[in-house]
């Protein structure tokens, strides 16, 4: 498999990236298609401390897809340019104005917590911005029109986590989340205020997102006597290295992954128990899934594969192809010229729109209260198995959320 360094990814198959990410530019991506590219942006948290290099890994393969298998967006190859965050909202800004300065049509959310210093400048310039789910408060909180995402807003992450607490009968949990600001507010805004009110009671412990003693905190957790540990959101490692402490000092009771993945082949045996929360159906999963489902695994893993990351299949990584094969689609039924209105109007208007490897969506604006840029308000839920593959904790697969149990001031 070939290996990047974050910030300095090589692009092929049309994936550029642009020189506020990185150092490398348009690429030359060897794409034997006819026309003018159809050129999008996507922020992707590929560099600093807390990077998911997965998510530009996903977007490579959703590129590759769509312009060899698919043929491209109406025979025209699509290219996307990624602008490499590194967490600040300096980067960020920077990303929007070099969005704005090449006129893209769109500009993906690869679950960039920094998007929302991109959101004035981008609304500004009426480009939308689209994504399986929002890295940012404030990117969820944008006016209708100005963000669509597949899957429910970040409240969405505190009201399902506690949701599956509740629907495993868990009382107490003890959880980490890395050291920021806007951690402290998810936490104190959203997950507090949704676990008083299905009488759970929860502890949360802040590791720094560098240098952190996982051994501690895995102390820490136990010392609650909780019936639930684990994490509410840590890089992949930290997963890891997390779960193995608690492993390690005897918890045997279950583990919260969140959105974690990576641990599942690391932990082996130990890992069974542990209960993970993507937003998507993914590959670990494809054998309780449903058919179409199954096809749709099998077409991603084939896809990282052939751009050398078919070791990669995590959540991050296929919730960044998933947005390019839905963008796509919906780009695809696009009359005309593709502008950042057009896309707005046809982003507006999706309705039953069965999304990849995810839940059917409607973007009127209307299925999360107060939140209008979310497009669906349902949850998937896996729990590890003692081969390693994972199985839905719900025998239907997404279950319906009550958004009714997040505070209205969130």
């Amino acid at each position: 498999m070939k290996k990047f360094p974050v910030g300095a990814l090589t692009a092929v198959a049309a994936l550029a990236l642009s020189a506020c990410g990185s150092s490398g530019g348009d690429q030359d991506t060897g794409t034997e298609l006819p026309g003018t590219p159809i050129v999008i942006g996507a922020q992707a948290p590929i560099k600093g401390a807390t990077a998911y290099p997965q998510t530009a890994y996903g977007l490579e393969a959703g590129v590759q897809y769509v312009n060899e298998v698919l043929g491209g967006i109406g025979g025209r190859p699509l290219e996307v340019d990624v602008c490499g965050g590194d967490g600040s909202p300096e980067t960020a800004i920077s990303c929007a104005n070099g969005f704005v300065s090449k006129d893209v049509s769109l500009v993906i959310d690869a679950v960039d917590q920094s998007m929302g210093a991109a959101v004035p400048i981008l609304s500004s310039a009426g480009i939308p911005i689209v994504g399986t789910l929002a890295g940012s408060f404030v990117a969820d909180a944008a006016e209708y029109g100005q963000a669509f995402y597949f899957t429910g807003p970040v409240s969405f992450g505190a009201l399902a986590s506690m949701s599956l607490l509740d629907k495993m009968n868990k009382t107490k949990a003890s959880l980490a989340v890395n050291e920021s600001p806007t951690s402290h507010a998810y936490v104190d805004d959203l997950i507090m205020p949704i676990a008083e009110r299905m009488g759970i009671d929860v502890s949360v412990q802040y590791p720094p997102a560098s240098g952190a003693n996982l051994n501690v905190i895995a102390s820490t957790q136990l010392s609650d006597d909780p019936d639930m540990a684990g994490v509410i959101a840590l890089p992949e490692d930290g997963c890891t290295s997390l779960f193995q402490a608690l492993r390690r000092q005897g918890y045997e009771d279950t583990i919260l992954a969140g959105s974690c993945s990576q641990f599942i082949s690391d932990l082996g045996a130990d890992a069974a128990g542990i209960v993970t929360q993507p937003r998507l159906w993914v590959p670990l999963a494809k054998d309780s899934a449903p058919a179409e489902v199954q096809e749709q695994l099998d077409t991603f893993a084939e896809a990282m594969e052939a751009v050398g990351y078919g070791d990669e299949l995590s959540s991050r990584s296929i919730y960044t192809f998933a947005a390019i094969v839905n963008i796509a689609q919906v780009l695809s039924k696009t009359d005309g010229e593709i502008t950042a209105s057009a896309v707005t109007d046809a982003f507006k208007a999706l309705k039953d729109f069965p999304t990849f490897a995810g839940p059917t969506v409607t973007c009127d604006g209307q299925q999360w209260p107060g939140v209008a840029t979310t497009c669906n308000a349902q949850a998937i839920f896996f729990e590890v198995q003692g081969d390693g593959t994972l199985r839905s904790v719900d025998e239907g697969g997404y279950i319906d959320l009550d958004p009714s149990l997040v505070p209205t001031t969130s």
